[in-house]
């Protein structure tokens, strides 16, 4: 059998305010992403080999998200074959830009296609969320959803158990320019680093903020995006984690930035800009808040992904 491959792109989650809500895909002529290539082959197991990760992912299959992704593609498929599986790790691990969402959105999307599309993309949420929950713990929606689907998403787990995801509109001017400095944040310290219990103050906050992102994105208000990014929920207990993050932070506002914000769980951090020109501008002031101070840093700037087909 030939081989059949799947990228999926680097996502931004949380979204100031939105934790755990809010996420969107970056464009894939950004170049961030994973690959996977899939064959299918006789039998009923799975090998897997993985490039790009220096040898720190796991390769059993009932461990690695890509593979516990894939067996779930199989199983609501109804299909019973053995897989071939090589990963290409194109995001660095810990970045805060959905790594291990993208590894098993990819192979979610190559296995589907590799049995004939038998799945639509919203039927590959359950697969990429249980390779998600196999590499932490938990299944949260805000990268593999839209590393699967593409665009700006609101993701709602409703009283019923049920998933809803809320596509929204993205203004034709908004740019975003992305830093990912040479640090790493483990996800699960990430989020031990915020108390089990926060102000009425602060929730307030982050739930007028949320609404206000949104209503930005649809009046196409790009300075009233900008202000929506405000939070008081995760990212004064994880900047922290992120040394230079403040002095990144006013350097890309100084350049012209809407709004700055971590990146996920961090370290990197992205920035709102009115243009491409204008997002390279805040890319290269973002990186710059991390090398003068000694860490190495890259930049990009691009945009939203569109929605996928």
């Amino acid at each position: 059998m030939t081989w059949t491959s799947a990228f999926a792109p680097a996502t931004i989650a949380n979204v100031g305010p939105g934790f755990d809500v809010l996420g969107f895909a970056l464009d894939p002529a950004m170049g961030l992403g994973d690959t996977c290539d899939v064959r299918l082959v006789s039998g009923h197991g799975m090998h897997l080999t993985i490039d790009g990760d220096g040898g720190r992912l796991p390769t059993d299959p009932a461990l690695n998200v890509a593979t516990v992704a894939a067996s779930r593609v199989l199983q609501l498929a109804g299909v019973e074959t053995g897989l071939e599986l090589r990963l290409h790790k194109g995001l660095p691990l810990g970045s805060g830009l959905g790594s291990s969402a993208a590894s098993a959105a990819s192979a979610a999307s190559a296995v589907n296609a590799a049995l004939g599309n038998p799945l639509t993309r919203a039927q590959l949420f359950d697969p990429g969320r249980a390779g998600e929950k196999a590499a932490a713990g938990f299944a949260h929606p805000d990268n593999v959803v839209p590393a699967l689907v593409g665009g700006f998403l609101l993701m709602v787990e409703r009283d019923d158990d049920e998933l809803q995801v809320v596509p929204l509109p993205v203004p034709d001017q908004l740019a975003v320019a992305l830093v990912i400095p040479d640090l790493e944040v483990r996800t699960e310290l990430a989020r031990k680093a915020i108390p089990a219990e926060i102000p009425v103050a602060d929730a307030v906050s982050n739930a007028a903020h949320i609404a206000l992102l949104v209503s930005a994105l649809y009046d196409s208000d790009l300075d009233r995006l900008g202000y929506a990014i405000h939070d008081r929920l995760h990212q004064p207990y994880r900047t922290p984690l992120v040394p230079g993050f403040g002095d990144a932070r006013e350097r890309a506002l100084a350049a012209g930035a809407l709004g700055v914000g971590l990146s996920g769980s961090g370290p990197a951090m992205f920035a709102f800009a009115r243009g491409l020109d204008s997002a390279r501008a805040c890319g290269e002031a973002l990186a710059a808040g991390f090398i003068d101070r000694g860490t190495a840093a890259r930049w990009v700037a691009g945009s939203v992904a569109a929605p996928f087909e």
